[in-house]
């Protein structure tokens, strides 16, 4: 071999330990240090950079008070003009009072019955009627110290109707009244051997039309009057018993009545009530 090239060869060789050399130091220089200790997270933050000057945080507000609760005002009141009717059927459903007179056939004449009656109202534009009256007539005549009986009459009358208020107004009350009426009355005359028997018998059917006067504008709206018209269907039937023979007179007739002018209380011709 020429010495150039062992001289190559040499230089090559040192170059080859040297390199290895190198490695197996940096290599134990790496088993001997500890490893690296991961970075702490820094806080949110931390990294930006320091403002100029921080401001001290205000001082909190004051709480506010509770508002108070919304209440509603009440709107006052219009005043307004009592429009309530003295026909009050929740204070005062019930009436009592007198109805007028009626004449109870007895054969051989009339006997006067007056008639005292009770309203209902079922509803403020429906009432109900029921009206009774009854008559009693008897004594006797003394003469010369005679006694005799007179002949006794006995009779009464049933009513029925059915009031509608057709208008109510504040005293005043407009009515139409279906009505039924029944009467019946008798009588004995003669003496006791030979006595004769009368019976008398008048069924009315009909309608009154009127007005109920109501006294609220004096402070009494209990008291009511009552003034109708209407017109009626009559039977009138008359019986007589003698000596065992019958004899009957049958009438009937269509009239106009009147139930009557307020003015004739008095003389006993209105219906007056009074409702509690």
């Amino acid at each position: 071999m020429s010495r150039p090239n062992a001289r190559r060869t040499a230089r090559l060789v040192v170059g080859a330990l040297s390199v290895i050399a190198a490695t197996a130091w940096t290599a134990a220089a790496s088993a001997q240090e500890p490893a690296p200790v991961p970075p702490e997270a820094a806080p949110p933050g931390a990294g930006a950079p320091p403002a100029a000057q921080l401001l001290p945080p205000p001082p909190p507000q004051p709480t506010p008070p509770p508002s108070p609760a919304m209440t509603r005002t009440p709107e006052p009141e219009v005043a307004t003009v009592r429009s309530e009717s003295d026909l009050d059927v929740e204070a005062r459903r019930f009436a009592i009072g007198y109805s007028g007179v009626s004449q109870v056939p007895t054969g051989v004449g009339t006997l006067t019955a007056p008639a005292i009656a009770l309203r209902y109202w079922a509803t403020p534009m429906l009432g109900i009627d029921i009206g009774v009256g009854f008559g009693w007539l008897g004594g006797s005549t003394e003469l010369s110290g005679q006694s005799m009986e007179k002949d006794s009459v006995f009779g009464f009358v049933l009513q029925g109707g059915l009031p509608i208020a057709i208008a109510t107004h504040r005293h005043v009350s407009f009515q139409v009244i279906p009505f039924v009426t029944f009467a019946h009355g008798q009588t004995s005359t003669g003496t006791t051997a030979a006595p004769t028997d009368y019976s008398g018998m008048r069924v009315e059917v009909g309608a009154r039309t009127g007005f109920e006067v109501f006294f609220g504008f004096i402070g009494i709206p209990e008291l009511a009057l009552s003034a109708t018209v209407g017109l009626q269907f009559e039977t009138l039937k008359n019986n007589s018993t003698s000596g065992g023979l019958s004899q009957s007179d049958t009438t009937f007739r269509l009239t106009t009545t009147v139930q009557n002018n307020p003015w004739d209380v008095f003389a006993g011709n209105v219906a007056a009530r009074y409702y509690f």
